[in-house]
This record gives structure tokens, C-alpha cells and sequence, in this order.
């Protein structure tokens, strides 16, 4: 491993890092992850931490392609924290992102719908940013900041990913088989993909060296509320158990709510052939087969 390049993961214990590095170790990659664990690093895993010093950070080999997985995901933490988690998720990230570049790494970045305000659906990849939570506005800061490395760069923007033990699915699951009553927001929207879809378009950009930006979007917009009713359908639980609320009214977000979180993919049907499977078959996995999400991981 130390004479040839490797594949790099950062944030390989994260929720789609962990299911891409097993992908592409299955796969005959050549695969080091990062984690900010110290009792989880290993050979395969080296210790890095974003919201460290990461100036002077280096991986121990050549590094071929990396993939940025990690960074802080939660929008209520970078709404109620914003100057440390864009530490991680600005700073943190452009820096190294820089480096890897400056050390002859390709990288992807893993980025969101979350760019966009949501005010119309199907936006296309070269729309102006126009974030309107914290969390859209660091992961767009990044975008910019990174983008100027041109064809060293992949930008790959994913809506609602989800698979096992994802939330909120997994807690309405098991709320509506115990009889217990579950408030879906019916104001919110997503467009899910299947973390197996995630992953194989990820492992295609790895192989590809695709740059740019690249949008994997479910085919239409759901509401919570409407994915809870099927849900609970599904399960053959009593259908007054789902009780909508709007976001606001919950006090468990208080974030602008989008209209829309649909991205066009015309980019990646012309150069990956790739069509995420409809939202309904994903919702309805979710509830009722959760582990079909992740395909072969």
C-alpha cells in the first residue's frame, strides 16, 4: 500500500462513508478512511479530526482520489453553533481539500440541495447558490471555496439519502407498531434516494475522475407527512396514529422550511446512465424493508 496511491475516505465511519469504503474495499480498491475516533484507528483507518489544525495534516500515502464524507450534517447544530461547525465544515474542510488537490488527489466533496432555497424544483447544477439554513450556507461557502480548482474537483450534490436506521424513519417505525402516535412535518418536503444509489454513483465518479458538479435527486417531492401515512399503511397501523404538524409548531425546528428539494439530473443520466429509483419504492423500503436500501453493503 505505501508504494501505490490509495482511494481516501474522509469521515469513513460516517453513515455514507462507512457504506462507500466497504463498497470499494468489496470491490478490490485499494482503501484508506479517516476517523475522528481515536480508539477507532487501525491500519485502515488514520486519525483525523476537521476541526483540528489540518494545515500540516498528510496521509501516509499517495493519495489517488479522495472523498470528503465528513463534516457536521445536523442543521439544528450548525443553526445553534454556526462559528464552530463552519470551522469544520468551511475552514476544515477547504483546507484540506487544497492540500489533497496540491498533492495530486482527485477529490469529490459531498455537498446538498441544501445550496439551493428550495423556491422552485429541478434546480440545475449551475443555478446561482442561494442557501437559506446555516448548514446550506457553509456547505455553499465550501462549493465556491473549492471550486476553483476546476477539473481536480467533483461536486457532487445528493438530496434526502436514506438506508438503515435512518431518521425519522426508523423511529416512526417502530413507534406505529407499539400503538404510539408519530408527527410528521407537513410542511417539509424531500426527494430521497437509496443509499445504495448514493454509493454507486459515487464509486462511478471514483472510477471516472468525473469533475464538476453532479446532482442525484429523487424524481419528485414528499412530504413527511405523506411518507409517514404510507408508512403507516404499510405496516397496517391504524392510520390516526400519524398526526402532521407543521415545522415550526413542532419547537424541534426552527430553520426556513423549502419549498422544494428536487435537483435536475440530466447530468448524471448523459454521463453515468444512472436513474435513482422512485421515491415511493424508497419511502415504502424504508418502513418496511430498511435493509434493501443498502443494496449489497
Amino acid at each position: 500500500m505505501r508504494s501505490q496511491p490509495i482511494n481516501l475516505i474522509v469521515g469513513s465511519d460516517s453513515f455514507i462513508g462507512k457504506a462507500l469504503m466497504a463498497h470499494l474495499q468489496r470491490a478490490g480498491k485499494r482503501v484508506v478512511g479517516t476517523t475522528r475516533r481515536h480508539e477507532a484507528v487501525d491500519k485502515f483507518h488514520l486519525y483525523l479530526d476537521l476541526s483540528e489544525d489540518v494545515e500540516t495534516w498528510q496521509c501516509p500515502w499517495p493519495v489517488s482520489v479522495a472523498v470528503v464524507c465528513a463534516g457536521v450534517t445536523k442543521l439544528d447544530v450548525c443553526s445553534r453553533d454556526p462559528v464552530t461547525s463552519a470551522h469544520v465544515n468551511v475552514q476544515g474542510v477547504s483546507t484540506l481539500v487544497k492540500n489533497l488537490v496540491a498533492g495530486g488527489a482527485f477529490v469529490i466533496y459531498l455537498s446538498t440541495n441544501q445550496v439551493f432555497d428550495g423556491s422552485v424544483p429541478y434546480r440545475l447544477p449551475n443555478d446561482p447558490l442561494s442557501p437559506i439554513t446555516e448548514y446550506g450556507r457553509q456547505k455553499a461557502e465550501t462549493e465556491r471555496r473549492i471550486s476553483q480548482w476546476n477539473d481536480s474537483v467533483a461536486i457532487v450534490r445528493f438530496t434526502k439519502i436514506l438506508g438503515l436506521g435512518i431518521s425519522p424513519f426508523s423511529e416512526w417505525t417502530e413507534a406505529l407498531k407499539k400503538g404510539k402516535n408519530i408527527h410528521p412535518f407537513v410542511d417539509m418536503y424531500i426527494a430521497p434516494v437509496p443509499l445504495s444509489c448514493a454509493v454507486s454513483v459515487l464509486h462511478l465518479v471514483v472510477d471516472q475522475r468525473l469533475p464538476n458538479i453532479l446532482q442525484v435527486s429523487g424524481g419528485v417531492d414528499v412530504s413527511y407527512a405523506e411518507a409517514a401515512y404510507r408508512g403507516a399503511s404499510l405496516l397496517g397501523a391504524d392510520l390516526r396514529l400519524v398526526q402532521p404538524v407543521k415545522a415550526h409548531q413542532s419547537n424541534k425546528y426552527t430553520e426556513p422550511v423549502p419549498l422544494h428539494t428536487t435537483l435536475n439530473i440530466d447530468r448524471l443520466r448523459s454521463m453515468l446512465g444512472i436513474e435513482p429509483p422512485n421515491v415511493w419504492w424508497t419511502i415504502e423500503k424504508a418502513f418496511i424493508q430498511p435493509h434493501v436500501l443498502l443494496g449489497i453493503y
